[in-house]
């Protein structure tokens, strides 16, 4: 009797055991079919992101919805995810369709779906399951200026007098300051063309044509963070020049040797015609501690280009003391750098040189810039008709134009690649 009941006894053990190591089997089949889903859903995504952040991208430089979706849906099929293939899905919404940014035309959503198999939960009859994800990028309205005036409280920041004409169409104007009269214009012969002419505060004077002014806009912030220049430690050795007068025939030894992406010079210099301060891919910073000399009917060159959005190499001006002097019937063209902390910038003010205003343009001399002027502590001024100014960006303390000519095409839409100014950020 005692074998027979072992043996039952032995027999439901065995019964336990399999049932035991059925419901083992079934947990590990299930995690590992839930972390391959996991894994599935990581990947779409990534998908997801790449695919907004690619829409929002190709919407800022080219300006068409048909576009960006276009590439959106390119950069899922990169990632992995092609819709129509496989059971996949790849939708781009703009405007989002959920969420906090719903209906805001200046996001796109990314939703992406696809078929995932199923390995042991297929015995159950489950053989794949559906894996999704979504995703939201866009652009700040930030980084939309190109001219920018940053003196939050002073009247008179922005003051365009007698016949100037603005052309900045493929960007905006944004005034910063609270005053009432933060802009003046002085006379009706001036035209702007901008994007947007937004106000934080009020103006005075004539209202603006055909770009009318928007007073009392939204407040916007300096897209480049008060950038400022190399300190003076970083000239020393080879790299700073004590030379006066640069021209071609000695300027071997007058320019100076780069160390770290900086070159000095000690002494106020002219740059006479011919002259080429030299670039580098991730930028060059001249750093001229007691100012600048264009001479009377020179060409100089900073960096390397063949137009607007073309740099191969790029520079620098930094006037750490001084200013710049442009003589009569002069050109100055330049490349700003396209990578590194001075990415986008051409002609640099820092804050600790706020004593001399910075004039850009008088009578018949002209400057054509890949890249930006940037004076946050002084005011940048343009005076008389005879030449003109064409820079990718203005970015001052206070300005001034007394029947000038600026032309502002967009930094960014020129280099659309590299800009520092226009970041898409993924915001769900």
């Amino acid at each position: 009797m005692r074998i027979a009941q072992n043996g039952r006894e032995s027999g439901q053990t065995l019964i336990m055991l399999a049932l035991s190591m059925s419901v083992v089997f079934g947990f590990a089949a299930m995690a590992i079919d839930m972390g391959s889903m996991f894994r599935a859903k990581r990947n779409m995504q990534i998908a997801a992101d790449a695919a907004a952040t690619a829409a929002a991208l190709d919407n800022l430089y080219n300006g068409s919805i048909t576009s960006a979706k276009a590439a959106g849906q390119a950069a899922a099929t990169a990632n992995g995810v092609t819709n129509g293939s496989s059971g996949a899905t790849v939708t781009i919404n703009n405007p989002p369709s959920a969420g906090p940014n719903a209906g805001s035309s200046g996001y796109f959503e990314a939703i992406v779906q696809t078929s995932n198999p199923t390995f042991f939960m297929s015995y159950l009859g489950t053989k794949s399951m559906a894996v999704a994800a979504r995703a939201v990028a866009g652009t700040p309205a930030v980084n939309d200026s190109c001219i920018y005036i940053a003196n939050p409280t002073a009247s008179d920041v922005f003051h365009v007098q007698g016949s100037t004409t603005i052309s900045a169409p493929n960007c905006g104007i944004y005034i910063n300051s609270s005053s009432t009269s933060a802009v003046k214009i002085t006379g009706n012969a001036s035209t702007i063309t901008a994007g947007y002419f937004d106000d934080y505060g009020g103006n005075s004077g004539h209202q603006t044509s055909p770009t009318p002014i928007s007073t009392n806009s939204a407040a916007q912030s300096d897209p480049f963070g008060n950038v400022t220049g190399p300190s003076l430690s970083a000239c020393s050795g080879s790299n700073i020049s004590t030379a006066t007068s640069v021209t071609t025939s000695n300027a071997s030894t007058a320019i100076p040797t780069a160390a770290n992406g900086v070159a000095c010079f000690s002494n106020a210099v002219t740059l006479n015609n011919g002259v080429t301060l030299p670039g580098a891919a991730n930028g060059v910073v001249y750093v001229f501690e007691n100012g600048l000399t264009i001479a009377t009917g020179a060409t100089v060159t900073i960096g390397t280009g063949t137009a607007i959005g073309s740099a191969t190499t790029g520079a620098t001006i930094d006037l750490y003391g001084g200013t710049l002097n442009q003589n009569s019937n002069s050109v100055l063209n330049s490349w700003a750098p396209t990578a590194g902390t001075y990415n986008g910038i051409s002609i640099l003010q820092p804050l600790s040189n706020t004593t001399t205003p910075l004039q850009v343009q008088f009578g018949s001399n002209n400057e054509t810039l890949d890249g930006v002027i940037y004076a946050p502590g002084v005011e940048v001024y343009l005076q008389d008709n005879g030449g003109g100014v064409e820079a990718t960006g203005v970015y001052a303390n206070t300005m001034y134009i007394k029947s000038s000519t600026l032309n502002v095409p967009s930094y960014s839409a020129a280099n659309p690649n590299t800009t520092p100014l226009r970041l898409v950020t993924l915001v769900e």
